[in-house]
């Protein structure tokens, strides 16, 4: 009975040290516009303002055109934010073997799809990439219900100055 007792109050410590992690994540991440959307398989993920903000165009446009919305998928975000991070970290400009990050994040894709870029806001980086036919298809693929969306900012020798860098991963597993 006592150890019982003992694994019981472990548990509610765990859950009580896990809601205030959270609770301090989420103010933060709403004072800067930034939430928690919508996770593939049911619950929430935590998104930063760029990401969230892209997210939601994304599902937007794809609702004006009769299209499912995305669910954000951990592995796809994970991967996404890595490659936004390292191309600024390292100062090149490309999409790389798309399949093998994937794998290496954890995600078990069937088909997969990438827009990379860099800009000043969710705003311009989105309409540019619906100016695109490649990128705008990869948006508006209906056989994609999976996405991950990373950025980061920081200072990139190629755009002269500070840019944020966006990676959004599209997947069907």
């Amino acid at each position: 009975m006592k150890r019982l007792l003992v694994l019981i109050f472990a548990a509610v410590l765990a859950s009580a040290a896990a809601v205030s992690v959270s609770a301090v994540e989420a103010p933060e991440a709403a004072a800067a516009g930034g939430g928690y959307v919508k996770k593939c398989g049911g619950g929430r993920i935590l998104l930063n303002a760029d990401e969230k903000t892209t997210f939601a165009k994304h599902n937007k446009i794809r609702r004006d055109r009769g299209l499912k919305s995305f669910c954000v998928h951990p592995a796809l975000q994970r991967a996404a934010r890595a490659h936004s991070k390292d191309m600024i970290q390292r100062d090149y400009f490309a999409y790389g073997n798309v399949g093998k990050r994937l794998d290496k994040f954890g995600y078990n894709w069937r088909t997969y799809g990438e827009n990379i870029g860099y800009n000043s806001t969710p705003d311009r980086m989105f309409d540019a990439w619906m100016e695109s036919s490649g990128h705008r298809s990869n948006i508006l693929n209906k056989g994609f219900r999976e996405i991950g969306i990373g950025t980061y900012k920081g200072h990139f020798k190629p755009a002269g100055g500070t840019v944020t860098m966006y990676t959004a991963d599209f997947g069907t597993r």
